[in-house]
């Protein structure tokens, strides 16, 4: 017994050092040579301070479609800095002026178009990372990596150009050392990488090997020396901005029509408090410009979740959603109490006014990280009372009620870099409201620790929500996540508990679908990186998921999934996915009533999509999915359709149509005291979008977006929900009948004039109606638009960005020299 307890002790301290041994370390280096006069950014790499320099970044590797193997043309990369900036040079051999694949496009996308990248990690963390990258057509794309992923709204000022000369294309950058975050050190160790994508071969490269088979992006960098002596430069920027806005309303019968207009005026500001923090602010903010949201009918008893289309609240708040507790549109989002105005309509009166989002007054962040891995995000915004008028239809009088008072919104957030990749943080909403409403507040944590190897990790989160006052009573509620996974090499394993008490809401600051849940997880997963027979890649996908209410604590469900995904050698993708419910499952949401459920039936589904080969001019993308469910004819059918035509390197044109056509649904209809009725129904969903784009040139643009959004449901047969989750006879005759349509246009020209400085002109269309008579034809919905009363907008904007190191830049000069 005693020799196999030492066994079993040896095996496990040989496992757990195997485990947490560091793993392999970043294998290239390079150097970076100081300079005392910038080179000209033009793309020509002939100046002396360019030719004088002998350490260049050479013997890429490939990432796809062939891991590990040779790149099909060279690449040589030089680093230059000095005091303000890190100027990159860069030499991409070809074999011809036309292989060279270089589409206009506007900032912040690729297109189809060669690219030449940088990435720096300044702390050297193996986490955070600011990635640049210009195509061939000069366009920028600049991006910033956390350990969220990777963050595309973060924006800097720099500068780049490139030149098609002989076979070859050049590149040159210089990137403000005031656009970076680094260490306040006398000498700087940073991790960096280079990428080349070479579109016509779909083929990316990088310096550094990127190793599908290894977890993680930029712990896989190679490392730069040479930077010494350089301090973060005063950075202040200040980007002013004026607007005008034209906007018709064309009236209905109970709306008339009418006009008006309003000028805008404010500014974003952003101060370096010092070499690691920043602040950022937003005065009268304008959010006037941003795309429309794609609305769409909800029976479900759930709120819709949009994205986040407003620039400040996308970039640079990585900090902030760590743990998933921030939900940004929240902040300027619907009034409090706005579904409670018609509860308060007298005799007589009705809703002339109902504002649908609160007005924010201004908002700013402060965010950065210390030398040590120490990241701190502090978040405040602030928004006005809002009121609903309400007008009496007799004596014509008026009067406001409250909708929202005057809210104030905080976050702190502090998260603190490990060693492995690995990362632990601590984030605080809080909600304060005047007067006599609830405020809100909560506390939560996230974490990940991973092995030397980046082989396997532990990872969890957890979060106490409290509302003070709601209903009189301060509520308590909490959620907690831990998930043990192998996340490295080609087989992939997880196992996931996650529990949400009945009275978690993190709502008032973060989005929650529905609380009250206890579920375990399992998932198993195989792929293979490498070519073999006829494919490029494959990866296999088993998931299993075990399902109960936390209180009262009983079974709710068991679902079972599984897909196989793979890219042919000729680039055609496909994706195949199962997934089923083999058993009765209850849903305790649909009722809409505490304590009641109803018994769903058990169902398989079977989806399928594939893409073709996007080098090609015209490229398309498909999906099909069918669930039957055991239950009285009840299925669901849906298809898809994306194609895109790229007519030139100017003027391209994508769109989608779906379709969805659920029959013999069965949902939630109406609800007195406590007898809930049920309705089988039929939901049709056709959804169409139109987009086009017209590029002059890397500076200049015009986009066009349409959509049509139709969906209806028709009533056949209403039922009393049984105490048992079952459906009974009911008497129920009034009509539930749904139609909604969503008509939105959004045309956008736009003009960098200036480095982050724009002019834009937006219009703006919308048309929306939801009615309870279902019109059956499609095209008498779309021909129904024309009928509708519709909102135009017109605008213009002017956004001037004023950094104080590149006007410092215009006052120095000094001779060229390599130190």
């Amino acid at each position: 017994m005693l020799k196999k307890n030492f066994r079993l002790s040896i095996f496990l301290i040989f496992f757990i050092s195997y485990c947490f041994a560091d793993g392999e370390k970043k294998i290239k280096e390079l150097y970076a040579h100081r300079i005392v006069s910038p080179p000209k950014i033009d793309g020509d790499l002939k100046e002396e301070v360019w030719t004088q320099v002998g350490c260049s970044a050479t013997q890429f590797v490939q990432r796809n479609p062939h891991p590990g193997g040779l790149p099909t043309a060279p690449t040589e990369v030089k680093v230059l800095y000095d005091n303000n900036a890190i100027y990159i040079g860069a030499i991409l051999y070809d074999v011809a002026a036309d292989s060279i694949m270089r589409e206009f496009t506007l900032r912040d996308d690729i297109g189809f178009s060669d690219v030449f990248g940088v990435y720096f990690d300044t702390y050297d963390d193996d986490i955070n990372a600011f990635e640049f990258l210009v195509t061939a057509a000069g366009v920028q794309i600049d991006r910033k990596w956390t350990a969220m992923g990777r963050d595309e709204s973060w924006n800097a000022a720099w500068l780049s150009e490139t030149k098609i000369e002989g076979t070859n294309w050049y590149v040159e950058m210089e990137i403000p050392l005031s656009a970076l975050r680094f260490p306040k050190k006398p000498i700087q160790q940073w991790g960096i990488n280079f990428r080349r994508t070479i579109q016509r071969n779909h083929e990316t490269n990088y310096w550094n090997e990127i190793n599908p088979e290894t977890n993680g992006f930029v712990n896989q960098f190679g490392n730069m020396s040479g930077i010494m002596n350089i301090k973060s430069p005063i950075r202040l920027s200040i980007s002013p901005y004026i607007s005008s806005y034209v906007n018709h309303y064309s009236g209905d019968s109970e709306n008339p029509a009418g006009a008006s207009n309003k000028i805008n005026g404010g500014m974003d500001l952003r101060y370096g408090i010092n070499d690691a923090f920043t602040l950022d602010m937003i005065l009268v903010p304008d959010f006037g410009q941003v795309v429309s949201d794609n609305r769409v009918l909800n029976l479900s008893p759930f709120e819709v979740q949009y994205g986040e289309n407003r620039q400040f609240f996308k970039e640079g708040t990585d900090l902030f959603e760590k743990g998933g507790f921030f939900y940004s549109r929240r902040v300027g989002g619907k009034p409090l109490l706005y579904d409670e105005v018609e509860n308060q309509l007298l005799e007589q009166e009705e809703i002339l006014i109902n504002p649908q989002e609160s007005s924010l007054i201004n908002a700013s962040k402060v965010s950065g990280r210390t030398n040590s891995g120490l990241g701190i995000g502090i978040f405040n915004g602030l928004t006005q009372s809002m009121y609903a008028t309400i007008k009496n239809s007799e004596s014509g009088t008026q009067r406001q009620v409250l909708t929202a008072p005057l809210t104030n919104y905080n976050i702190l957030a502090i998260d603190q870099n490990l060693k492995n990749n690995s990362y632990v943080s601590l984030i605080n909403t809080h909600v304060l409201r005047q007067g006599n409403f609830y405020d809100a507040n909560l506390t939560g944590t996230t974490f990940r620790f991973a092995n030397g190897r980046n082989t396997f990790a532990v990872s969890g989160r957890g979060a106490i929500s409290q509302q003070y006052g709601l209903e009189n009573e301060d509520v308590y509620g909490f959620t907690s996540s831990l998930t043990l996974a192998k996340i490295g090499g080609n087989f992939l394993a997880s196992i996931t508990n996650y529990i949400e008490s009945d009275t978690y809401d993190p709502n008032d600051l973060g989005f929650l679908g529905a609380n009250n849940e206890f579920r375990t997880s399992a998932n198993l997963g195989y792929n293979i990186y490498k070519p073999f027979w006829q494919l490029l890649n494959l990866s296999t996908d088993l998931d299993v998921s075990y399902r109960r209410l936390y209180h009262p604590f009983t079974y709710t469900g068991f679902d079972l999934s599984a897909a196989v995904r793979g890219t042919f050698r000729n680039y055609f993708y496909v994706s195949v996915n199962y997934n089923t419910s083999p058993f009765k499952s209850y849903d305790y949401f649909e009722p809409r009533v505490a304590g009641r459920y109803f018994v769903e039936p058990a169902y398989n589904y079977l989806g399928f999509y594939m893409s073709t080969d996007g080098r090609n001019r015209l490229a398309l993308g498909s999906s099909f999915g069918y669930t039957d469910f055991d239950f009285d004819n009840k299925r669901n059918i849906r298809f898809g359709i994306n194609p895109r035509f790229r007519v030139n390197n100017m003027l391209s044109f994508s769109g989608s149509i779906s379709y969805n056509n659920q029959l013999n649904s069965i949902g939630f209809a109406e609800q007195q005291e406590d007898l809930v009725t049920f309705g089988r129904r039929d939901i049709n969903t056709i959804s169409n979008i139109f987009n086009t784009k017209f590029t002059f040139n890397n500076k200049m643009g015009l986009s066009f977006r349409m959509r049509h959004y139709w969906s209806s449901a028709q009533y056949k047969e209403f039922y009393t929900l049984g105490d048992q989750g079952d459906l009974l006879g009911s008497n129920y005759q009034e009509s539930e009948d749904r139609n909604y349509n969503a008509f939105n246009i959004d045309m956008v020209y736009s003009y960098t004039f200036a480095p982050a400085s724009e002019i834009s002109v937006v219009w703006k269309n919308s048309i929306s109606e939801d009615e309870d008579a279902v019109v059956h034809n499609y095209f008498s919905n779309v021909q129904e638009l024309k009928s509708l009363p519709q909102n135009n907008t017109v605008s213009v904007r002017l956004l001037y960005y004023i950094d104080y190191g590149m006007l410092m830049k215009k006052f120095r000069g000094h001779p060229t020299e390599i130190i």
